[in-house]
């Protein structure tokens, strides 16, 4: 998801220079500024490992971070225990966790700047984005509501536009999303993001084809859920999918719990990155017939193409993470698109 990075990063730039620049001019908090634009930039860097180059199957390592960074989200920490009303440092902490990799603290953060400002737009955001990096790209529900609740404070920001539609793609309201970003458009973003939002334009349908009533947790059939997803490419490609039913080995059935995050993903044998294509379901979805297409890419391009073989993974992820961690159950199958009909693909072993 190149693009969503350049999104990232350009916006990231945007807000370093807001939140640093009038430190900087203060020769005592300069060193604070400082810290802020690395953070704040450093934030976007951290969604790259999260939203472009996963490696699904290696096991999740925290981000290295230089004992200097560590040191001054240090000394931020200590500054907001003796301060606990600095709304821009509680923000500054949360985009230094993102950047950390830290969702969790990130929304602790972020959710103690709102108890100093509960409409704090940037608070509003940061902790709608730090949900969706703990689902692992996915826009939950509630992060949704936080992304309208940003656009009704602030209907013209560039980030609430991005994910506000985002989010209104999520529950089926093509015709807002499209409004949205066209809004985004307008604001002349940087040519490479322009492009993208033309992609999600256009993928989108015509106007007026809104699948209304889907609620904040659905999504119309086909369509990704997440800012990773990149829709159907054009040509053969966007015809070629994979169909699995999926089941699980009785020895494991007793191990599941109702609704654990299920997760299925196509990819090459042996490739490194993200999936070709790849589903965020629930333990529910074990026992049914499963397709995975163009629609569930996750990079443009890089879609599954008839004649080509592929690997296809169900994995139960207790954690909720895409990444694998032990005690996860999971299944593989060799898939080769275009030719085979619905395979059997069963979760018979347990990750160490």
């Amino acid at each position: 998801m190149n693009t969503f990075l350049v999104v990232a990063a350009f916006m990231a730039v945007i807000a370093a220079g807001a939140v640093a620049l009038p430190l900087i001019r203060d020769r005592q908090s300069r060193v604070i500024g400082a810290v802020a634009a690395v953070a704040i930039i450093g934030a976007a860097a951290g969604l790259y490992p999260l939203w472009s180059t996963w490696d699904w199957r290696a096991p999740a390592q925290p981000r290295a971070a230089g004992p200097e960074v560590l040191a001054m989200v240090a000394k931020l920490e200590n500054r907001l225990r003796e301060e606990p009303n600095d709304l821009a440092g509680w923000v500054m902490l949360g985009r230094s966790y993102v950047a950390l990799q830290r969702p969790e603290d990130a929304i602790t953060a972020y959710e103690r700047a709102r108890r100093v400002d509960g409409n704090s737009v940037d608070a509003i955001l940061g902790l709608g984005e730090a949900m969706s990096l703990r689902s692992g790209g996915q826009i939950p529900p509630e992060a949704a509501q936080l992304f309208e609740q940003a656009l009704h404070l602030a209907p013209s920001n560039p980030k609430a536009l991005l994910y506000g539609g985002f989010a209104a793609a999520l529950r089926g309201d093509r015709d807002t999303a499209r409004t949205r970003w066209e809004a985004l458009k307008s604001l002349h973003p940087p040519r490479q993001i322009e492009d993208m939002l033309d992609a999600r334009i256009a993928e989108l349908g015509p106007p007026g084809a809104s699948q209304s009533g889907g609620g904040a947790g659905a999504a119309p059939a086909g369509t990704s859920t997440s800012p990773a997803g990149t829709g159907a490419s054009a040509g053969d490609s966007a015809a070629a999918e994979a169909t699995v039913n999926i089941s699980i080995a009785p020895a494991l059935r007793s191990r599941l719990t109702a609704e654990a995050p299920l997760f299925v993903f196509a990819r090459e044998p042996g490739a490194q990155g993200p999936p070709l294509a790849a589903k965020r379901l629930t333990s529910s979805a074990i026992g049914t017939q499963v397709h995975l297409s163009a629609a569930d890419s996750m990079l443009p391009g890089r879609v599954l193409v008839s004649g080509r073989r592929v690997s296809i993974t169900a994995r139960v992820a207790f954690s909720g993470q895409p990444l694998p961690a032990a005690g996860d159950l999971y299944g593989e199958v060799s898939y080769d698109v275009g030719r085979d009909g619905a395979r059997n693909l069963v979760i018979d072993r347990v990750a160490e």
